[in-house]
């Protein structure tokens, strides 16, 4: 299905349309089936046919790096996407996040944390959901507990997943 979507963008320039959405959904497939490195190709043809990618795009890019736990290559991305002037969402720092936990990169998870803490986009219920989970698994309660009060100050509101979750920690 992916070489499908390639022909089909071809087929696109060919005959002289523009395929901006299209390559964004292409970045997206390729990404799914864990082709980061062809999901890179596409970027840069994107680029060259002076199309830039946008928070989708780059957000799916990031994510196949961190799906690989290619968290240098995931930040690199991150960061160009910012120098290109496309402002990450807060789904694009959670991906960022949750990479740096799984990659147990606590400290940079925790940088990327503060960072929105001051300048935004505000943390989600899945930011603090991540962290929480990372500092008490890492018995870190204290600072889980801290992230609690911060949730709640931001207007977030715990969700099942995060009782289910302290549930199963408190058991163990």
């Amino acid at each position: 299905m992916v070489s499908e979507a390639k022909d089909v963008v071809g087929t696109m320039i060919k005959q002289g349309i523009e395929p901006d959405v299209t390559y964004n959904i292409l970045v997206v497939a390729h990404c799914r089936e864990g082709m980061v490195s062809e999901t890179e190709d596409i970027v840069d043809a994107m680029i060259k046919h002076n199309i830039e990618p946008n928070v989708v795009a780059y957000s799916a890019l990031i994510n196949g790096h961190c799906l690989q736990n290619k968290m240098d290559k995931a930040r690199k991305v991150f960061q160009l996407m910012i120098k290109k002037g496309c402002a990450p969402d807060i789904f694009s720092y959670n991906i960022m996040i949750n990479g740096y936990y799984k990659a147990q990169r606590i400290d940079e998870a925790m940088e990327l944390f503060h960072e929105i803490s001051q300048k935004g986009p505000n943390p989600d219920i899945a930011t603090f959901n991540t962290l929480m989970q990372c500092m008490c698994k890492l018995g870190r309660v204290s600072s889980a507990c801290e992230l609690l009060r911060k949730m709640i100050a931001f207007g977030q509101v715990p969700n099942v997943v995060l009782f289910i979750f302290v549930e199963w920690f408190m058991q163990k």
